[in-house]
This record gives C-alpha cells, structure tokens and sequence, in this order.
C-alpha cells in the first residue's frame, strides 16, 4: 500500500477504479465469449443433425432397400440398405439434399481392393466447376478409423480448402459391417462469422464502456475528493503558525466537509490557547499577593476552629461518661456556633427521650409480666383445644368411614334393583307376548270349528247321496247290488266322518274352553308382573335417592372432616406460636429489665424527681379447662393487643438510644430484636 502513498489521492483513486473496471468488462467479455463459442458448437451441432435428419429421409425414400433408425430424440440412430450403387447417373438426390439444407452432403461407398470410402455422390463443386465425385476418403484422416469401427463421427474438416464442421453417419448392409458413409457438412466460415462479428461488437461496446466509465471515474474522483489537498494545504499553514487562515469546503456534508469543521476547531482552540497563555502570565502576579493573604485568613480560621473542637470534645467527653446536664455556653466564631447549638439542642432532646424511656420501660416490665402470664393461659387452653379437635377428628373418620360403606352398599343395591326392573319388564313382555300367542291359538279353535261343521254337512250330504243310491240301486234290482253295496260304504264312511267330526268338535270346544281360560290366567299374570314391575320402580326409586342421600352424605363428611384435619393443623399452629410467643414474652422481660439498667446508668436533670415505678406482677388467673366446642376467652387478646401498643414506642426509643451511644449499642439491638421478633 506504501506505493500508492507516492501519488495524489485523486489520481490514484481514479487509476485505481479505472484497472478494476476493465478487469471487469475483461472478464465479462471473456464470459460471454465463452458462452457464445459453446451456443456456436451447439448450433453447428444442431445444423449437423438437421443436415443429416434431411438428407436421411430422401436417400430412405430415393435410395431403393434403405431403412433408418431413429433416436428417441429425433435424430439418425441407424442406416441400412442393401446396396449403394456403384454409378449415379443423375445426382438428383444429393442436389434436393443441398437445395433442402442449404449445406453439403456426400455418399461415399466401400471399395473392398481398395479398402477405402470413394465418393459416389455430391453436391460439393471443385474450383474446375465439376463435382468432388470418384475420389477417396482417405485412410489416413481422422473419421476412417471411426466410421469402420461403425461409430459416428463429428468434427472439423477441411474440403477443398474450405472448412467444415462435418458428421459421417456410417450406412449398414443387413448382415452388419459398413458399405457406405452418409455425409452432412456445414460451411465453418458461416458459424465463425458470426462468432467474429459478436465478438467484435462485445470488444467494441466494452472498450466504450471503459472510455465513459474512465470520464465519468474522473470526474467524479476530482469533485469528491479534489477538496482534500486544499485542506492539506490549508493544515499545513497552520501548523506553522498562521492561525488567521480560513478553513474551506465546511459546508459539505461528507467526511470532507466533516475534516474541514474539525481543522476549523483546532484553528479556534489553538487561538484561545494563545490568549489564555497571555491571560496566565497577567494573572501570575497577582496570584502571588492573593495567596498570602489567604494564608493569613486560613491561620485564624484554623485557630477559631480548634477552640470550638476543644470545647465539644469536653461536652462529648462528658457525654461519653453519661452525664446528660453537660451544655456549652461559649459562643463559636462564624458557622460553627450553629454546631454549638445544635449539640446543645441534641443534649436536651437526649435527655427528654431518655426521661420518657425510663418511664416507658418501666411500663413495659409491667406488661409483659401481664402477657406472660396470659400468654400461658393461652398456651394450655391451646393444647386442650387440639386436643378434643383431634379427637373430633378421629370420631368424625370413622363415621365417613362407615358412611362410605353404607353409599357403596346402597348403590349395590341400587344396582340389584335396576337389574330386577329390567328382568321384570322382560317378564312382562314374554306375558304379553304369550297372551297374543293365546288370542291366535282361539282364533285358529274357532276357524277349527267352523270347518269341522263343514265336514259334519259334507257328511250329511254324503249320507243323504248314500240313502238314495241304495234307493236307486234297489230299484234296479239285480244290476244294481253292486253299487248298493257302495252307497252302503260310502253312507258307513259319512257316518264315521260325521262322528270323528263330532269328536273333533268336542275336543276342539274343551281346547277352546282351556285356551280361553289359560288366556286369563296369563292376562291376571300379566296384571301382576305389570303391578310387581311398578312395586320394583318404585323400590328403584328410593333406592335411587337413598344412595344419592348417602353419596351426598359421604361428600358432606369428607368436607367436614377434612375442614377438621385443616383446624387440627392450624390449632397445632397455633399451640407452636403460643409456645413461642410465650418464650419471646419472657425474652422481653428480661429485655426490659437490662433495659432498665442501661437507662439508670445515665444522670439526667429530672434524675432525682423521676418516680421509681417497678412491674407489678399481677395475679395469675385460674386456669380452666374448656371443651373443645366452646370459645377460649378473649383475655390472652387483650393482653396482646396492649404488649402491641405499647412495644411501638419503646421500639422507637430503644433505636434512638442505640444511635446516640454506641457504648449501649449491643445490648440496644439486641433489646430492639427481642421487640421485633415478639
């Protein structure tokens, strides 16, 4: 980077831009070159194909014995024919080739004695006007050793000094080797033409582009950054020394514009930087007097000061002995007589706390003896009552217990009543269903009857038919014995039929007769399942709502009995708290006692008129056991809520001593705690 250093900015920002952008169109010129060069091997390879699907096509169709093969692409996969003639007397075929293609195209045949490809048509014109026919391929090229191993060969050939891209399509006779070759060429000059002219159209637009973008580099270079040597210039002035030079190009919003404000801010602090140098050596000489004068002032200050440092020392001193009359009566100098005050007004609001503190603690050793004694009335009153509560407890598992069992045989039997209710309504249909097989068994008694006295007609009939063809029969006399003899059996016959029907008919009224009072018998069943059906809903019923009843009755005594649990747990609670409520009362006792003692050790002005009150015991009530349903009295309550309100000032009091006298601060705090736990 240091070369670069040896040049002007612009010029090597302009240089630099301008070797990147022909870097630049120089390697998208060769991209796209790349590009056009594959497109023009596609395209010579696409005009191959097409050359050789055309002239195909007329040498199948002109060419006697020939078949091609097509490729699923649409291109030549295979010829065969059967022969290629040896003479072409009219070249016809290879011309409408030329003519369709536009390109040439030749068909070469096998010579076996020569063991060469000989040209038997084409459409390719020597320079002497006739055409390239009767000459050989050539074993020494390229597309001989290809063409028969029966490959297809593409690539570049020169024709008559003229180039080609080609393709040689080797033709099969039907047993398989190679007799011939299918020619398709196109003209090289035409694809690299093409290829010159966009090549040369890409170098011309790029050099323009370069040209433009240089002008435009330039331009741009010298107006951003042209403004920087005239700053350098301008920085240069004032490092030597001239400060009165203007700054240019401040207006700008860049980074130049931005350097410009900056040289300016320097040009300005340097100039103050003069004029206070100046101010400095003015201002020397006064400094001098001025300083001796505060010395002097300082001295006396200082002596003033330690006078009033001796005197509160002394008030502190006493203070620290715990003589609270102690007061400073001499004035101090200027501002320190406020400390004077004020120490004495501390002295006085000290003394005041510590009066009303004595006062207080005694008070306090009065109370808690108080709450000492109820708080152990609370506490055994406490046990008995979680006491009977865990015996509630226990009475009142045992009876969910049994009201669990209870729900659960009730809905056993809930279950037994259900299931009988539907055996019942079972029932009463087979009844219902037996009273319809009943109606239709007298129903067919009946249709029974009526043909019986059918019968018993046709037998009358016959019986009367029978009478008069042995009538008759008589009457014929010896002819008709014969036919007497069956009227008699036919009248014997209506006679058995008569009395069978008679029998029949007999029977069938006594089977009626039973059906009909069967059919009763199982209507009055039917009646009883129907009533037993009704007594067994009903039964359902109440068993229904005994189970719920007793369902609702097991829940309610869950809750119950868990409410009891919760009660036992919270009396048990409560009997801890007592516990500790009582040892924290007795802490505070004794608290207040060494509390008493601290305050006495401290000689205040109202000392020999204070009265000397100490705690009182009161007597300690008798203590009565209660049953568990019945209240505990209000009494250990009342004796709180008093240690409460009065442990709020004494709280206060017991801090503001253990400010102002370190010496009792530990047994302060600790008093403090004690209040703060209770």
């Amino acid at each position: 980077m240091k070369i670069f250093s040896r040049f002007g900015i612009v010029k090597t920002v302009t240089t630099t831009t301008v070797l990147v952008l022909m870097a630049s169109l120089a390697v998208v010129s060769w991209v796209i070159s790349q590009n056009i060069a594959t497109r023009i091997s596609e395209q010579a390879i696409a005009g191959q194909n097409a050359s050789l699907r055309t002239a195909a096509t007329i040498v199948e169709r002109d060419l006697p014995g020939t078949a091609i093969t097509w490729g699923k692409d649409g291109n030549v996969q295979r010829i065969v024919t059967t022969a290629i003639p040896a003479e072409y007397a009219s070249h016809e075929m290879i011309d409408t080739i030329g003519r369709m293609t536009g390109q040439t195209a030749t068909i070469f045949a096998w010579d076996p004695a020569s063991q060469d490809f000989w040209r038997k048509t084409t459409n390719i014109i020597k320079p002497d006007g006739k055409r390239a026919v009767g000459t050989a391929l050539g074993q020494k090229g390229a597309v001989y050793p290809v063409v028969t191993k029966g490959g297809t060969y593409r690539g570049e050939a020169v024709i008559l000094d003229v180039p080609y891209y080609t393709i040689y399509q080797p033709i099969f006779a039907p047993t398989g080797e190679v007799i011939g070759i299918l020619y398709a060429g196109v003209r090289a000059a035409e694809i690299d033409s093409m290829a010159h002219q966009m090549a040369w159209a890409i170098g011309t637009t790029a050099f323009a582009v370069l040209l433009l973008g240089a002008v435009i580099i330039a331009l741009i270079a010298r107006r951003i950054i042209g403004p920087l040597p005239q700053l350098t210039a301008v920085a240069g002035e004032m490092a030597s020394g001239h400060l009165d030079v203007v700054v240019p190009h401040g207006d700008l919003g860049n980074e130049v514009g931005a350097l410009a404000r900056v040289l300016d801010v320097f040009r300005e602090n340097a100039q103050q930087k003069i004029e206070l140098e100046r101010r400095a050596v003015e201002n020397t000489a006064l400094g001098e007097q001025e300083r001796i004068e505060r010395e002097a002032l300082k001295a006396e200050e200082a002596r003033r000061t330690q006078a009033a440092v001796d005197a509160l020392a002394s008030g502190l001193h006493r203070l620290s002995e715990g003589d609270l009359t102690v007061r400073i009566d001499q004035s101090f100098d200027g501002g320190l007589d406020r400390l004077r005050t004020d120490f004495n007004h501390s002295i006085d609001k000290l003394n005041g706390t510590l009066s009303q503190l004595r006062n207080e603690t005694l008070g306090i050793e009065a109370s808690s003896a108080e709450m000492r004694s109820a708080s152990q009335d609370l506490s055994k009153r406490t046990e008995q009552q979680a006491s009977s509560l865990e015996e509630a407890s226990a009475a009142l598992e045992e009876i969910t217990s049994t009201v669990r069992s209870s729900s659960a045989k009730a809905d056993e039997a809930s279950t037994l009543a259900m299931a009988a209710r539907k055996s019942t309504e079972g029932s009463g249909k087979v009844v219902s269903d037996a009273i319809e097989a009943m109606s239709r068994i007298e129903n067919a008694s009946a249709e029974i009857s009526k043909i019986i006295n059918v019968i018993d007609e046709i037998a009358f009939q016959t019986n009367l038919l029978a009478l008069n063809a042995g009538v008759e029969a008589a009457r014929a006399g010896e002819a008709g014995k014969g036919f007497a003899v069956v009227a008699q059996e036919v009248r014997e016959l209506a006679q058995r039929s008569a009395n069978a029907a008679k029998d029949i008919k007999t029977l069938i009224t006594k089977s009626g007769e039973e059906v009909a009072g069967g059919v009763s018998l199982v209507r009055e069943t039917g009646k009883a399942l129907q009533e037993i059906a009704g007594q067994v809903a009903a039964i359902n019923d109440h068993i229904a709502a005994i189970a719920t009843a007793a369902r609702e009755q097991s829940a309610g005594l869950n809750e119950i009995s868990s409410s009891v649990n919760h009660m036992d747990q919270f009396t048990q609670k409560n009997a801890a708290m007592v516990e500790e409520t009582t040892a924290v009362t007795h802490r505070l006792a004794e608290s207040a006692t060494t509390l008493s003692g601290l305050v006495a050790q401290f000689r205040t002005s109202d000392t020999a008129a204070a009265p000397t009150r100490r705690a009182t015991p009161t007597p300690t009530p008798t203590t009565v056991s209660a049953p568990a349903s019945v209240k505990a009295p209000a009494a250990p309550r009342t004796a709180d809520t008093t240690s409460r309100a009065v442990s709020s000032p004494a709280r206060a009091m017991v801090g503001k001593l253990a400010n102002a006298f370190p010496s009792a601060g530990a047994a302060s705090a600790a008093a403090s705690a004690d209040w703060e736990e209770f």
